[in-house]
């Protein structure tokens, strides 16, 4: 039996050629015939269609946040606004390292090295997450908190990135300023 996994698998990296690809070449990079191919899929378009459809769902469940939002939500905020700050990094950079290992495994046409340095999926959940994280500190912020949570993201992605800055530092930026007293 033909397993559809195993014939998309084998089209990634022909992905690039889609305008003078055959079902003839995708068969035979699939290892079949392509009589036994056309039993399984009757055109190209229906291969990579089903293609479109398997990376979408590997995207998404790559990019799910759940675990992460659950992990933010359990810091407890009777801490240190920076210590709580500084878990949330170390938060948002396990969240990093996973999307980046699974892309990086995830075969593709014609981009090897690529690497990913985004958003964490979901942003709202996130951005809301630590929002909880400032607003026991909310007299004390100079932004409501919602809004510093997304600052905070978006400054947090130096921490996590491939390269990434020392989280303390930025932690100490975050909440104190680029100017020094």
């Amino acid at each position: 039996m033909i397993e559809k996994d195993a014939v998309v698998r084998a089209l990634t990296p022909l992905i690039g050629e889609y305008e003078t690809l055959t079902m003839e070449r995708i068969a035979q990079a699939a290892g079949l015939s392509e009589a036994e191919l056309l039993t399984v899929f009757p055109d190209k378009e229906a291969v990579f269609e089903t293609w479109v459809t398997m990376a979408t769902a590997h995207l998404s469940a790559t990019m799910d946040p759940t675990e992460e939002v659950r992990r933010l939500r359990a810091i407890p905020v009777d801490q240190p606004l920076a210590s709580r700050l500084l878990q949330a990094i170390g938060i948002l950079g396990t969240y990093h390292e996973r999307v980046r290992a699974d892309l990086a495994s995830f075969p593709r046409g014609g981009t090897p090295g690529t690497s990913w340095d985004g958003p964490i999926g979901s942003q709202a959940e996130t951005k809301e997450a630590v929002a909880r994280l400032l607003r026991p500190d909310s007299q004390h912020l100079c932004l409501p908190a919602d809004d510093l949570a997304e600052i905070f993201l978006n400054v947090s992605q130096v921490c996590t990135r491939v390269r990434p800055l020392p989280a303390e530092p930025v932690v100490d930026f975050f909440l104190r300023g680029a100017l020094r007293p």
